[in-house]
């Protein structure tokens, strides 16, 4: 009886931890919502800080950068629609920021001759 209970308790643990971890949401994730509520003379350490490191840091000129986060919009496996947010940063402060939204080409348009495709 006892190595019943044993058993189970080895197998009810990992299923729960799988389950907890699961059901975590993920907070360093950029959203469209998060990215609205960022305003000019926001301290980038901040925005850092909730939503991790960014996708990339472009320099604009002295002491300005543009920082780069990615949202992929998902349904199943199929990226259907990217979201660039774009942060530009003077001196540890947003300045300013823009977004760029764009959709995967249909199944049929992803082949092409060029070498290098524009989408």
């Amino acid at each position: 009886m006892a190595t019943k209970r044993s058993n189970i308790k080895h197998l009810i643990v990992p299923i729960l931890m799988l389950f907890i971890i699961g059901c975590q949401g993920r907070s360093d994730i950029m959203t469209r919502e998060d990215f609205a509520d960022i305003l000019p003379g926001t301290e980038v350490s901040a925005i850092i800080q909730k939503h991790g490191q960014p996708y990339s840091i472009n320099t604009r000129g002295e002491n300005t950068y543009v920082y780069e986060y990615i949202e992929r919009i998902r349904m199943g496996d199929q990226v259907i629609e990217q979201r660039r947010y774009f942060i530009v940063v003077s001196n540890g402060k947003v300045i300013g920021k823009y977004l760029k939204v764009t959709f995967p080409p249909p199944y049929d348009e992803i082949y092409s001759d060029d070498p290098y495709p524009n989408y």
